[in-house]
C-alpha cells in the first residue's frame, strides 16, 4: 500500500482550526494559500483557456467549411463522448495517485493538440481529422474533471470550498471570455495555423504546472474486490442521499437546456441573429462569461454558504426565465445585457451546485460521485444535438426559447421532487470533507500498517 506523503501540501491543523472565514473574503485568491492548490488551479487553468479557444476555433473552422449549425453543433457534442466513462473515472480517482492521473491527462491532451496543429500547419487537415481527435480528447476529458474537483477537496478545508469552486468556476468563464476573443480574433486575423499553436503551447504549461502537485493517494480507504463492486458501492452511496439525487439530476439539466449556449452554438446565435463575424461573436460569448464570473464570484466570496442547493435552484429559475427573454431577441446592445445577467445566474447556480456535491461526499467516495455526476454533463451534448438541430430547421430564437422553457418547468419539478435540497443544510454533512479529517484517516491507516 502507497502511503499519503507528508508535505506542505496537506492543510495544517491551524488553517482548518481557524476562523471560519479564512480562504474568502474580497480577494478571491487567498484560497491559494492552500497548499497544492495554487498547482492545481495553475494547472487547471491554462487548460482551461486552451480548450475554451478551441471550442471556438473549432466551431468557426467547421461552419466556414460547412455552413451547417448542425456540424458545429456535432463537434461540440464530440468532446464529452467520454462522459458516460464517468463512474469508472471515479473509481479510478479514489483508487489510484491523483496527481499521477492528472499529468497523464495533461500529456494526453497536449499530444493530440500538436497532432492537430502538425495537420494545419502541413495543409492536410480534412474535417474527419477535427472529429477524430475532439473524440479521443473527449476520452480523457471527464477524467480531468473529476481530478480537478477531488484534488480541490482533498486540499482545501470545508469552510473554504465555496471560495475555491467559486474561483475554480470564475477561472472557466474568465477563460471563456479570454479564449473567445482570443480564438475568434487569432483565427479571423492569423488563421487556423496560430489559433492552434496557440492552444499546443497552453496544453504544455498545463501539464508542467500539474507536474507540481503533490502525489495523492487515497487507495488505502477503498477495499472494493473488483470494479463492478466499486462502482456499485458508489451509486448506492448516492441513491440513499437526500440531497445527491436532486444535485446530479440538476448537473444535467442546466447542461442541456443552458450550457449549450455558450458551448457552441453562440457561432450560430451571432451569425443568424445579428450576422456578426469571428471577432463580434466572440465579444457576444463574452458578455455571458464576464456575467458568469461574477455570478461565481458573488458566491465565492461569500463569508458562509449554509445552503448551496438553495442558490442553485434560485439561480436556476432566473437563468431559464431570462432565455425567455433572450428568445424574444431584443436589439444586440439589449441582447447582450441580458447575456451579463443570464451568465450571473448561471454561475451562481453552478458554484452552488458543486459545493453542494463535494460537501456531501466523503473523501472514500468523492471521486465515485463526482464521476456518477459527470454522467449528467452528458446533457450538454444532447443539449448541443437538439440546439443545433432546432436552430437548423426552425431558428436559432426557437431554439433558446425551447432550451428555456424546458430548463424552468424541469427545476420547478426538482424542487417539488427533492424539497430536501431547499431546507437541508450541507455544511458538514460528512466530516471526512474537511482535509484534517482525510489527513488524520491516512495517518491512521498507515499507522495500523
Amino acid at each position: 500500500m502507497v502511503k499519503p506523503p507528508h508535505s506542505e501540501s496537506t492543510v495544517t491543523q491551524d488553517e482548518i482550526s481557524g476562523d471560519s472565514t479564512c480562504g474568502t473574503g474580497f480577494n478571491p485568491f487567498s484560497v491559494l494559500r492552500y497548499g497544492d492548490y495554487k498547482f492545481v488551479w495553475s494547472s487547471e487553468a491554462l487548460s482551461l483557456w486552451a480548450i475554451e479557444m478551441e471550442i471556438i476555433v473549432l466551431a468557426m473552422f467547421v461552419l466556414r467549411d460547412t455552413g451547417s449549425p448542425m456540424l458545429v453543433g456535432l463537434i461540440g457534442a464530440l468532446k464529452f463522448a467520454g462522459t458516460l466513462l464517468g463512474p469508472l473515472y471515479g473509481l479510478m480517482v479514489d483508487r489510484f495517485d491523483r496527481k499521477k492521473l492528472q499529468v497523464w491527462v495533461r500529456v494526453f491532451g497536449a499530444v493530440l493538440a500538436i497532432v492537430l496543429t502538425i495537420l494545419v500547419f502541413t495543409d492536410t487537415l480534412e474535417l474527419w481529422h477535427a472529429y477524430v481527435i475532439v473524440t479521443l480528447g473527449s476520452m480523457v476529458r471527464m477524467l480531468d474533471l473529476v481530478l480537478v474537483q477531488a484534488l480541490t477537496a482533498d486540499v482545501v478545508p470545508a469552510h473554504s470550498l465555496h471560495g475555491a469552486i467559486g474561483l475554480s468556476r470564475s477561472t472557466l468563464d474568465g477563460a471563456r471570455v479570454v479564449g473567445s476573443i482570443a480564438g475568434g480574433t487569432i483565427f479571423a486575423t492569423l488563421g487556423l495555423d496560430w489559433a492552434y499553436l496557440a492552444i499546443t503551447v497552453l496544453y504544455l504549461l498545463a501539464t508542467l504546472a500539474s507536474l507540481k502537485v503533490t502525489s495523492r493517494v487515497v487507495a488505502n480507504t477503498v477495499h472494493a474486490e473488483s470494479i463492478r463492486t466499486g462502482l456499485r458501492e458508489g451509486f448506492r452511496y448516492v441513491r440513499q442521499s437526500e440531497l445527491l439525487p436532486g444535485l446530479i439530476f440538476f448537473s444535467f439539466l442546466i447542461e442541456f437546456t443552458a450550457f449549450p449556449i455558450v458551448n457552441g452554438l453562440m457561432t450560430v446565435i451571432g451569425d443568424e441573429l445579428f450576422g456578426l463575424g469571428g471577432t463580434r461573436i466572440g465579444l457576444l460569448a463574452a458578455s455571458a462569461s464576464i456575467g458568469a464570473l461574477a455570478g461565481a464570484l458573488a458566491i465565492g466570496l461569500r463569508p458562509n454558504v449554509s445552503n448551496p442547493a438553495r442558490i442553485m435552484i434560485v439561480g436556476s429559475l432566473i437563468w431559464h426565465a431570462l432565455m425567455l427573454t433572450l428568445a424574444l431577441v431584443p436589439p444586440l446592445w439589449l441582447f447582450a445585457l441580458i447575456l451579463v445577467f443570464w451568465g450571473f445566474s448561471g454561475g451562481a447556480t453552478f458554484v452552488g451546485m458543486v459545493v453542494g456535491l463535494l460537501r456531501s461526499a466523503p473523501a472514500e467516495t468523492r471521486g465515485r460521485v463526482m464521476g456518477i455526476r459527470s454522467l449528467g454533463i452528458y446533457g450538454l451534448p444532447l443539449g448541443l444535438l437538439l440546439g443545433g438541430w432546432i436552430s437548423e430547421d426552425i431558428g436559432s430564437a426557437a431554439m433558446i426559447g425551447t432550451l428555456g422553457a424546458i430548463g424552468l418547468t424541469a427545476t420547478v419539478f426538482a424542487a417539488l421532487k427533492w424539497p430536501a435540497l431547499l431546507r437541508k443544510s450541507t455544511k458538514s454533512t460528512h466530516p471526512a470533507n474537511d482535509p484534517a479529517t482525510d489527513s488524520s484517516s491516512s495517518n491512521s491507516a498507515s499507522n495500523s500498517e
